[in-house]
């Protein structure tokens, strides 16, 4: 709940200078382009940034896709992603990693893990009565694909405050988890260490 404030908070906070901006005609800034995998002047602390971003979820995929389960498997195995648990302080959108992770697999595993889109099961069941009831027109009746295994999993971070300065641990793992066993096939994760020093202009 205290994330979700911080992040309403933050919100607010911008919405606010915006409209102050178009009040008094002021405000006039720039916009540039930038190099996802460059830091910019902005990003500064010990959170996660887009280079993070970007290196763990490759780092992950790659790992993903060497597991025998999945190498040596006759037919491609079905995926399905579960929530991303989110154990830090920070508001972080915990489920775009594993997202961006199957992009990635879509994209250059040459289809040895398929993932299944959870996110249309009504629609799909929906679409699947009305082809029975002769609503619409069918080729023949199809079942929604069940999972072999779930994608999931956590993130973890502690913070160490010594004076004007700040240091972060970070790990972030992910787990691919048996659908019928609830063994766990293939875990990995990634760790970052962060340390920044507060401006005495902040004091």
């Amino acid at each position: 709940m205290q994330r979700k404030d911080r992040l309403s908070h933050g919100i607010l906070a911008l919405a606010t200078t915006a409209l102050a901006c178009i009040l008094v005609g002021g405000c006039a800034g720039e916009t540039k382009r930038l190099d996802p995998d460059a830091l910019s002047e902005q990003e500064v602390g010990t959170g996660l940034t887009s280079q993070d971003f970007r290196s763990v979820c490759e780092r992950m995929a790659r790992s993903l896709v060497q597991v025998p389960q999945i190498q040596q498997a006759s037919t491609p195995p079905r995926v399905t992603i579960q929530s991303v648990e989110n154990r830090t302080n920070e508001y972080i959108d915990t489920d775009e990693f594993a997202h961006r992770m199957r992009t990635l697999l879509v994209k250059h595993a040459e289809g040895r893990v398929v993932f299944l889109d959870r996110s249309f099961a009504a629609e799909i069941d929906q679409e699947n009565r009305d082809k029975e009831r002769g609503r619409l027109s069918t080729s023949g009746r199809q079942e929604q694909s069940g999972a072999d295994y779930f994608l999931t999993g956590q993130f973890g971070s502690i913070d160490k405050v010594a004076g004007r300065g700040m240091t972060t641990y970070w790990r972030l793992s992910f787990r691919l988890t048996d659908a019928a066993t609830s063994v766990i096939i293939w875990e990995d994760d990634y760790e970052i260490k962060k340390s920044s020093t507060i401006s005495t202009v902040y004091q």
